[in-house]
């Protein structure tokens, strides 16, 4: 008969310092617990936390759209279906229609050509980053770190972040 293997629990340190091991998921209860006054994330409701899952769905989906009307010849209906395809993706961001950045970044799109997309694209993730970046340091808006690694986890983490976090204060 086989001797089966048995776990064996034991402590290799303190449970804070393994804690720190998984740092991607630390980082995402600071970023969520940074404004609000319980110190957790039950402070946000739901509707106001970001996922970077989310939000790298949101880029990759606004980026095929922009690039399918770059391949487009620039009519009225190009125009009409892009502005639909961007604003069902903006409206998956925290209060993107009430504070105005999908009625925004929808009347600016008759500004660019369909040879301008790439453009089109880096202003609209320019915008979305800002916008991002003055409601979490204003406290309205959430970011939770997704299970994966996305390229948009770069605007949210890391010392070239794109979205500025205000620094935490010691209490």
């Amino acid at each position: 008969m086989k001797k089966k293997h048995a776990f064996t629990p034991s402590l290799d340190g303190k449970l804070e310092d393994r804690l720190v091991l998984s740092g991607a998921r630390a980082t995402a209860v600071l970023l969520a617990q940074q404004h609000n006054g319980n110190g957790g994330l039950g402070a946000f409701p739901r509707s106001a936390l970001l996922t970077t899952r989310t939000y790298h769905n949101v880029l990759v989906n606004i980026h095929r759209s922009v690039e399918t009307f770059g391949r487009s010849r620039g009519f009225d209906q190009d125009y009409n279906r892009l502005s639909n395809d961007l604003g069902r993706q903006l409206n998956r961001i925290p209060f993107a229609r009430v504070n105005g950045l999908t009625p925004f970044i929808q009347d600016s799109l008759t500004l660019y050509a369909p040879n301008e997309s790439h453009i089109l694209y880096g202003d609209i993730r320019s915008t979305l980053v800002s916008y991002l970046s003055d409601e979490v340091n204003g406290g309205n808006v959430g970011i939770f770190k997704s299970r994966g690694h996305f390229f948009s986890d770069s605007d949210i983490f890391g010392p070239n972040a794109l979205i500025h976090q205000t620094p935490m204060m010691p209490t």
